[in-house]
């Protein structure tokens, strides 16, 4: 999967989920030439799932300590963007506190562990 693919997808909540945590695993059990492949391409203007999508990478190129492509610091969610829905102001609140760096960055806000793969 490339993250033009999770671009393309017309998934929502869920199923978006879905196609998030098989990026996460393939990104990850992937040599690093096929990661660069996989995330040369990126979105060409700030959106909300644009922003999402330049936070995962971002997060995963430090995880494995591989500089992030050039788009990744021109993408963000142009209003906050709680991924999970977030009704009750305690819980944005907390989200907005525990929301790794490369997500609190651009405005997307997520659970410390959104990362985290069983």
């Amino acid at each position: 999967m490339m993250v033009r693919d999770l671009l393309a997808s017309k998934a929502e909540a869920a199923a978006l989920q879905r196609e998030v945590n098989g990026f996460l695993d393939e990104f990850r059990s992937a040599d690093e030439r096929t990661r660069r492949h996989m995330i040369a391409e990126g979105p060409k203007r700030p959106g909300r799932r644009e922003g999402l999508i330049a936070s995962i990478v971002s997060a995963l190129c430090r995880e494995v300590g591989m500089e992030p492509p050039a788009w990744v610091a021109e993408i963000y969610s142009p209003e906050p963007y709680f991924v999970f829905p977030a009704t009750s102001s305690s819980l944005r609140l907390r989200l907005m506190l525990e929301s790794p760096p490369p997500f609190r960055a651009r405005k997307v806000f997520v659970p410390e562990n959104y990362l985290s793969r069983a």
